[in-house]
């Protein structure tokens, strides 16, 4: 009896002690943002620790997360490229998902519709540009730090190649749409790419692991919390690092927007370029991480099924519920997007590898739509 008193009274002190951690950093993240609102010149102090404390409950939440998903994707034995594509993915693409729905909820008339669709089709080409320079530079460093063999990713081509070739069809597909400019052909679309990403899901699932992938031996809340590594604490601890990831995502967002009026930064440039950047976070932290640690496969897959889940889920929604009129610097957004992911298919179909260099490819796509924002 009293083992058993020892073991519930154990299972409690877990509870209690990630609850109350829980509420302290909510309440924190809840003051902070309180206070960016209710001053109306806060200082340089407080928007600096605002930022600062948005990235820390990010990239804990960052760590809680991918840790958790390894250790499911261990439990059910998943191949490195089905924990990527499907579970860290879609996980660290709700922050910039909610952000257009939020805005065709709570926006004014086509202001609202505006920021959703600027919001819905900056993630996919964030993602496809900026990411991957981001991840490009990561393994040139990593290389020249004498951390892995070779200047490229060592990942499941079969897999990366799946994934790019639904971005790009359903890119064109959406292209091919938004020129038509019919209310009836937009919400059929919208059902038919809701449909195929249930497809790319089920295909995704079935992703064969590549010799030698393995998958960490430490659980997090193992370590700090002494949890057993059961199914319920790993989603716990998936669902825990979401939560941070979130909040963390908004804190960071409200004090980046606050900077931006603060030191004149025009809302065009706030709504185009700095909040996606912002709210991308997540995936770009995640894969860096991966890739560091030389799990290349899931690093990439991050990405590329973040890609496939935007393409998909958030623009069907735009394709509902907004007129879905597109101008010729979003079109210009989805021809960029597709041709970084073509570039990339293209050169992994021959080569069977993928190069750090051209993944600093997306920077140069990058650099060109911010050139076309401001001369045009």
């Amino acid at each position: 009896m009293d083992m058993d008193n020892q073991e519930a009274l154990s299972k409690a002190m877990r509870y209690i002690t990630l609850i109350s951690v829980l509420t302290l950093i909510t309440a924190t993240a809840w003051f902070l943002t309180g206070k960016a609102g209710a001053i109306a010149d806060p200082s340089y102090t407080l928007i600096i620790t605002g930022l600062v404390g948005g990235i820390i409950i990010i990239l804990g939440g960052c760590e809680l997360f991918a840790n958790g998903v390894e250790c499911f994707g261990d439990r059910f034995d998943m191949s490195h490229a089905t924990v990527g594509s499907l579970l860290a993915a879609v996980g660290t693409a709700l922050p910039e998902t909610i952000v257009p729905v939020l805005a065709l909820i709570f926006g004014k008339g086509g202001h609202g519709e505006g920021i959703a669709v600027g919001a819905i089709l900056g993630a996919p080409f964030m993602l496809s540009t900026l990411a991957m320079f981001l991840l490009g530079v990561t393994v040139i460093i990593h290389w020249i730090s004498k951390r892995r063999p070779r200047a490229s990713m060592k990942v499941n081509v079969k897999a990366l190649k799946f994934e790019l070739k639904y971005f790009i069809s359903v890119m064109l597909i959406v292209l091919l749409v938004s020129l038509v400019k019919n209310e009836t052909l937009n919400h059929a679309t919208a059902a038919v790419l809701l449909l195929v990403y249930a497809v790319f899901f089920y295909y995704s699932l079935k992703h064969e692991a590549e010799e030698g992938e393995q998958y960490t031996d430490n659980f997090h809340l193992g370590i700090f919390l002494g949890c057993p590594r059961t199914l319920r604490w790993i989603l716990i601890q998936i669902a825990v690092g979401l939560f941070f990831i979130i909040i963390g995502a908004y804190l960071f967002v409200d004090y980046l927007t606050v900077a931006s009026v603060k030191s004149g930064i025009s809302p065009l440039v706030l709504s185009l370029l700095i909040t996606p950047v912002a709210t991308e976070l997540p995936e770009k932290f995640n894969s860096i991480t991966w890739t560091l640690k030389n799990k290349d496969t899931i690093g990439i897959a991050n990405i590329t099924g973040a890609m496939v889940f935007q393409s998909t889920i958030p623009i069907s929604i735009g394709l509902l519920f907004t007129e879905w009129s597109l101008g010729s610097t979003e079109m210009l957004n989805i021809i960029f997007a597709i041709m970084m992911a073509g570039i990339i298919m293209g050169f992994v179909s021959i080569k069977k590898e993928l190069p750090g260099w051209l993944l600093l490819t997306g920077g140069l796509f990058y650099l060109m739509y911010i050139a076309r924002v401001f001369l045009y």
